[in-house]
């Protein structure tokens, strides 16, 4: 009996060394997933959420404000893209080639800034051609983007330019920078409109656009928006693309002036 005390007493404590044994391994074992989870993982909060954004600039280049407009890029660390016009390449061939060497893309906004809703077919592709062929002389780049002047297009300009391969890029967002003196309302307009995958339209020549912009660039970073040009969004969206022009065109509801910014 009192042999059988003994061995009870005996396995009490067994059990209760292997049950405390047991508790120390599973800390351990907590300890080492977290720490493994830290090291493997560090950056994983913050790639989740990252949204992309392309800005694009119309008319110019111009000498009294491409190069400010390139200054504020530059100090932002983002890529934009330019629609310029055939005859301002033609008259400021140096700013083309500065935009260029600056990492931007550039897209075409035809040569004369016509509307080519009033154009022949023949025309039309005039005007693009024309400003085509100076883009790749002064930068060795060919591009088949273009914006048509004012946003306006209709089924004569689709086919004319999808059958010659050019891609109408259109916009998700305009803060009607055109004619605005107000850098805040800008600001307000644009950011409100804001979302994935969007196209932001800002005219090249307008100085409250211009002073607004750090702003505007600095909210969408703060919200994990990542800035792209129009090529990089076309590449990421993959066989999407259809549904891409697609939706920028059924979501244009306000369209800028036709007249251009600049006319120097």
């Amino acid at each position: 009996m009192i042999f059988k005390k003994f061995i009870d007493k005996l396995l009490e404590k067994r059990y209760r060394v292997i049950l405390a044994m047991a508790f120390l391994l599973l800390i351990v074992t907590v300890a080492i997933i977290s720490r493994k989870s830290e090291v493997e993982f560090p950056s994983l909060p913050f790639s989740l959420g990252v949204r992309e954004i392309a800005l694009t600039f119309d008319d110019g280049p111009s000498p009294g404000s491409t190069p400010k407009l390139l200054e504020v890029l530059k100090k932002e660390g983002i890529k934009a893209t330019f629609f310029v016009v055939g005859k301002m390449v033609e008259k400021y061939p140096f700013l083309l080639k500065e935009i260029c060497k600056e990492g931007h893309e550039v897209g075409n906004h035809t040569y004369d800034h016509s509307d080519l809703t009033k154009l022949s077919k023949e025309y039309i592709i005039e005007e693009l051609d024309r400003t085509r062929i100076l883009i790749k002389e002064i930068t060795g780049k060919d591009t088949y983007l273009f914006r048509p002047p004012g946003g306006r297009y209709d089924n004569k300009v689709i086919v004319a330019t999808t059958l010659t391969g050019y891609k109408m890029i259109l916009w998700t967002d305009y803060p009607v920078d055109y004619g605005c003196p107000s850098s805040e309302l800008i600001y307000e307009r644009a950011v409100s409109k804001v979302e994935d995958e969007g196209i932001i339209l800002l005219h090249n020549g307008v100085d409250s656009a211009l002073e607004a912009l750090p702003k505007i660039v600095s909210k969408l970073k703060k919200e994990r928006y990542r800035f792209v040009t129009i090529s990089e969004l076309i590449e990421g969206r993959g066989e999407r693309n259809s549904g891409y022009f697609e939706k920028f065109e059924k979501k244009q509801e306000v369209k800028p002036p036709l007249e251009m910014v600049v006319n120097e």
